[in-house]
């Protein structure tokens, strides 16, 4: 079984599979996939080489003797302290690093929705609220991951994550959230991988020590992604029932409750890591003693008494702003088609085996260079090992697992994103690195440290020695740490500048209307989202539709006098579901907006304006919404809302004529600003 693994993970990361995706078309999601995927692909194989080069020159060049004392230096840090001060230390330095990365290149912002959605949640969540008021024009606030519920407006996430994101808003130190729970999870990954690998400390402590240098999961500490507080509970949960094994089912009631918190948070992680982290961990740990029936009903009782609690809230929560226990808001937002198997996604895109195989091989190439940004690739280092060991220890075996089960699982989901890696294998990131030192260390004590032919004092005259595998990876992982990584960290804060989702606002001294002037297609889905449309059927429109003709079918809706908004998610727009055998094609503003068209298309005055509009800047919305008063919330602040253009924006403006309106423009590259707002809306919408 574990060799079939070993081939199975090797062919997947050694051939080009994830060209898969693209073999009934191209779609928003193929075309990240295969751009990256062959950047992955490409980069793997020039390492494998040049690490095969590298081990063959340092084997000939290295004295053993000088590696083995720094080696030794290195394992008397990690091997000899007691477990937990070794757990403390590399939690700090996890800490400090996502820090590093949250201060200094993300300025303590998002860069992705999904941090921007859960933090508006949070500050109704931090005031009391179940969600935001309903809007009073939806449009101006509206945006992808939020939806309008019966009890208000409210993030399509579960809430676990944003309840304590508002302990953090709460305490004034936000940005302290993410980090910390980083650090929680080195801590209890260093405590549980002494007990998976009890007769091998080296193994333990190196693979804690790759947890805490990896910039992979430091990246999405820092950047308010949920799975932050994810892997902290699935490492809680593994800890906890290695302890029940040898202490009493209170433990095991902790692992429940665990669990129970990963649904709140993530549930599909929940359902596959929880089994895990409870019943497969009792079947598989290098336990004192076994569990008879009495033990297991025992255990299994309390671990399930454990997750009730939260799970039953989950449902309860569901219940209340979804219409059903088991409707999560993902499903809500984007329609049945966001649940697992293989089927049409929400893009409208096929998402059958061979898509599975395509994206599930991008994940892997993806983790295997980004787990440790180490130019080696790690995940062929581990296919090699499980092919090749005479036997793997129950650590391993659980490791394996847990490395595994997530794999298998996302393969059956229809959404894969290589933005700062393959995030939906954070979880997992761990078992992953317990992984490679288990595999690295099992190399390098499978060969001799000088081979036949080494002259007593002299140089090994063989190809490969102990010291020369231990070099190369020892370089390899010094330039992800100091090289690969810091560089990876500039390109993301690049990026969050370029776009502006990392930009401060500038500062007001009186209640303000701040209008942020979106992208045309933004500001299109936003209105089709009030006309009651799912995302799903947006996506369809934007995807299936030139600009134009979607911007006329829309102010025709808007117009009609049967077309007075939906409640969110129950409608549909006739003739915007797509015309999918068109070729259209992108034209791209020097702004970075988007409008799809087809040559001899002729736009109306209409469309000409919202294109023009677009021409020199844009700027995102949501991550400005949890930085200033929201709806029902703060009454003194700037109340960032979306600009519609002048006629439309009169309507807000009459709502709300106690605020001073705006614009948000930018000052320079890295600075925004804000304007008077009849100079804005005449600079923008003006056609003269």
């Amino acid at each position: 079984m574990r060799r079939a693994l070993g081939a199975l993970l090797l062919a997947l990361v050694l051939l080009p599979w994830y060209r898969l995706v693209a073999w009934r078309g191209i779609g928003p999601s193929a075309e990240q996939t295969l751009r990256l995927g062959a950047q992955y692909f490409l980069a793997q194989w020039a390492g494998l080489l040049l690490g095969v080069a590298l081990i063959l020159v340092l084997s000939r060049l290295l004295p053993p003797a000088r590696v083995a004392t720094v080696w030794d230096a290195a394992r008397r840090w990690l091997v000899q302290p007691p477990v937990l001060r070794v757990g403390v230390t590399l939690a700090v330095l996890a800490t400090g690093l996502s820090l590093t990365i949250s201060n200094f290149a993300l300025n303590q912002r998002p860069i992705l929705l999904d941090g921007a959605s859960q933090l508006v949640q949070a500050r109704y969540f931090a005031a009391g609220l179940l969600a935001g008021p309903p809007l009073p024009d939806p449009a101006f606030w509206e945006f992808q991951f939020m939806t309008r519920t019966p009890v208000g407006w409210a993030s399509q996430y579960p809430p676990g994550f944003a309840v304590l994101l508002a302990l953090g808003l709460r305490a004034g130190a936000v940005w302290l959230v993410g980090p910390l729970l980083l650090g929680v999870a080195v801590c209890l990954t260093t405590l549980v991988a002494d007990r998976l690998f009890p007769e091998d400390r080296e193994t333990a402590r190196l693979g804690s020590a790759l947890v805490a240098a990896s910039y992979f999961l430091a990246f999405h500490a820092g950047s308010y992604m949920n799975h932050a507080l994810a892997g902290a509970l699935v490492a809680l949960a593994v800890f906890a029932s290695l302890r029940a094994l040898d202490g009493t089912w209170r433990w095991a009631l902790l692992s429940g409750a665990a669990v129970g918190a990963l649904f709140a948070t993530r549930p599909l992680v929940a359902v596959v890591l929880g089994f895990f982290a409870t019943v497969i961990v009792w079947v598989g740990a290098p336990a004192r003693a076994r569990f008879d029936w009495r033990e297991w009903t025992k255990r299994l009782a309390a671990a399930a008494g454990g997750a009730a609690p939260l799970g039953l809230a989950v449902m309860a929560y569901n219940a209340r702003l979804f219409g059903s226990p088991f409707r999560f808001g993902y499903e809500a937002v984007a329609g049945p088609a966001h649940g697992l198997g293989l089927h049409t996604d929400p893009f409208g895109s096929p998402y059958g085996l061979r898509e599975a195989v395509g994206y599930t091989s991008a994940d892997l190439l993806g983790l295997s260079l980004d787990l440790l940004q180490t130019p080696l690739p790690a995940l062929v280092l581990i296919g090699l090992y499980l092919m090749r060991a005479p036997r793997l220890d129950r650590g391993t075996r659980l490791a394996a697992a847990w490395a595994l089960l997530p794999v298998g699982a996302n393969a059956l989901y229809w959404h894969h994103d290589l933005f700062m890696g393959p995030r939906l294998l954070y979880e997992s990131a761990p078992a992953w690195c317990l992984l490679v030192a288990g595999a690295a260390l099992h190399v390098i004590r499978g060969l001799p440290e000088a081979l036949p032919g080494q002259v007593g004092g002299g140089r090994p005259t063989g190809r490969f020695t102990r010291t020369g595998v231990a070099a190369t990876f020892a370089l390899a992982l010094g330039l992800g740490v100091a090289v690969a990584g810091p560089a990876r960290l500039r390109g993301y804060a690049a990026n969050g500048r370029a776009s502006g989702v990392t930009l401060a606002p500038p500062s007001v001294d009186r209640p303000a209307l701040v209008f942020v002037h979106e992208d045309w297609g933004s500001r299109l889905g936003t209105r089709l989202a009030v006309l009651g449309l799912r995302v799903d059927s947006i996506r369809a429109a934007l995807l299936g539709n030139t600009t134009c003709e979607l911007e006329r079918l829309v102010r025709a809706r808007e117009r009609s006098e049967s077309g007075s908004p939906a409640s969110a998610g129950t409608g549909s727009l006739p003739d915007a579901q797509g015309r999918e055998m068109r070729p259209l094609r992108e034209l791209v503003m020097p702004s970075g907006s988007t409008i799809r068209t087809y040559t001899g298309e002729v736009l109306t005055p209409e469309c000409e304006r919202e294109a023009a509009s677009d021409y020199e800047a844009v700027l995102a919305l949501p991550p400005l919404l949890w930085q200033g008063d929201l709806p029902g919330l703060g009454a003194h602040g700037a109340m960032y809302v979306r600009d519609l253009g002048p006629e439309r924006n009169a309507q807000l403006l009459a709502r709300f004529p106690e605020r001073e309106p705006a614009l948000l423009a930018r000052a320079g590259g890295n600075e925004l600003r804000l304007i008077p707002y009849s100079t804005g809306m005449k600079r923008l919408w003006s056609m003269e």
